[in-house]
């Protein structure tokens, strides 16, 4: 949450978890300024968030208070119990009483996942365990982690993958590659976008601009320029084209034909035709949509819920519960229309999982 001190983090019941100490928040690994600010905050990863306090960086724990001072010149969040962190011009991983576990050694270093984390060294990528020795010797120009037993790397300028044993399970053939998600991953070949086995065989044939996740069987795809989805097998099953389309929520899908949004179901036909200025995704049968300057939210029958409350800004629900803004103060709505914190706060963030792995 932002006040007119600055950012901070409360609980549900509206009292102070970390106080509104800080300059700005950080979605992901950049901040919203191109000058890293003085003071900042992350999102919270594995009971533990990370902040710089006049250039240094340290980490908040679930309390709420500082558990490792401000001293590292860069670091990552929290992932399977340790974060990489820069002392100096070299980086290595902390522990989350703040001691080392592996030493400042890397030009670079990527989280942990799946016991094993990319690191850079003499300028290429390698992997690492747990105990810093190498499980890859740096050999690929780039590399990701580990997803469901497969990372992608770059080599001679081709993406492939390999396993957890090290070797190659896809040979290096692609433009591009994506991590693996229930089994697929997305690939870029010289003719466009689409979606591997792991075997490395194309389910859905690489046609397409640009080729969004499967969500709820269906995945978006651009054509030109007008969007389509696509099943599971790479057959394209909309009526559309449509100019923006966006992913399925709810077995609902937001799509803008032309000027306005509407909404189609998994049949894809229209849940609810073009009638808005901007749309959310539907979360438990609710979504925000906007006519003119306000939003509002609506069940899947396109009804005014909430006792056709009207909201300078609104967010999607997440967790049961959703960001509105009213006169420049932002607040937390419940599902039932009810405030959980009335609006207090000049911006605010979504409730998170302290828990929960961010990367």
């Amino acid at each position: 949450m932002k006040t007119a001190i600055g950012w901070g983090y409360i609980k549900k019941d509206s009292t102070w978890l970390i106080s509104p100490l800080f300059e700005n928040i950080e979605l992901g690994r950049m901040s919203f300024e191109a000058v890293t600010p003085k003071t900042s905050i992350g999102n919270y990863s594995e009971g533990m968030v990370r902040f710089i306090d006049h250039g240094r960086w340290g980490y908040y724990n679930e309390q709420g208070d500082v558990m490792i001072a401000a001293s590292f010149y860069d670091a990552k969040d929290f992932s399977e119990s340790l974060a990489a962190v820069k002392k100096i011009n070299k980086w290595g991983y902390i522990n989350k009483k703040g001691e080392w576990v592996i030493q400042p050694q890397f030009a670079d270093a990527e989280n942990f996942r799946e016991g094993y984390a990319p690191v850079k060294s003499d300028g290429l990528w390698g992997y690492i365990d747990k105990s810093g020795k190498w499980f890859v010797e740096p050999t690929f120009e780039n590399a990701f982690k580990f997803k469901e037993n497969f990372a992608a790397v770059k080599i001679d300028n081709k993406w492939g993958y390999i396993n957890t044993h090290g070797t190659y399970s896809i040979k290096p053939v692609f433009v591009e590659a994506l991590g693996f998600k229930n089994g697929i991953a997305r690939v870029r070949t010289s003719d466009g976008w689409g979606f591997i086995d792991t075997l490395g065989e194309f389910i859905v044939k690489p046609h397409y601009l640009t080729i969004g996740l499967f969500s709820d069987g269906f995945a978006r795809a651009r054509v030109d320029e007008y969007c389509v989805y696509v099943n599971i097998n790479g057959g394209v099953v909309s009526h559309g084209p449509y100019r923006y389309a966006e992913e399925f929520s709810d077995n609902a899908a937001r799509v803008k034909p032309e000027k306005l949004w509407g909404y189609i179901d998994s049949s894809m036909t229209w849940l609810l035709k073009p009638a808005y200025d901007g749309a959310g995704n539907f979360v438990h049968g609710i979504a925000r949509v906007k006519v003119g300057e306000t939003w509002h939210f609506i069940n899947k029958k396109g009804e005014h819920l909430f006792n056709k409350a009207l909201f300078t800004e609104a967010y999607d629900f997440n967790n049961g519960l959703a960001r509105v803004e009213i006169k420049g103060k932002c607040g937390y709505l419940k599902e039932n229309g009810e405030w959980l914190i009335s609006p207090r706060f000049e911006f605010c963030k979504d409730f998170q999982d302290i828990f929960i792995t961010q990367n």
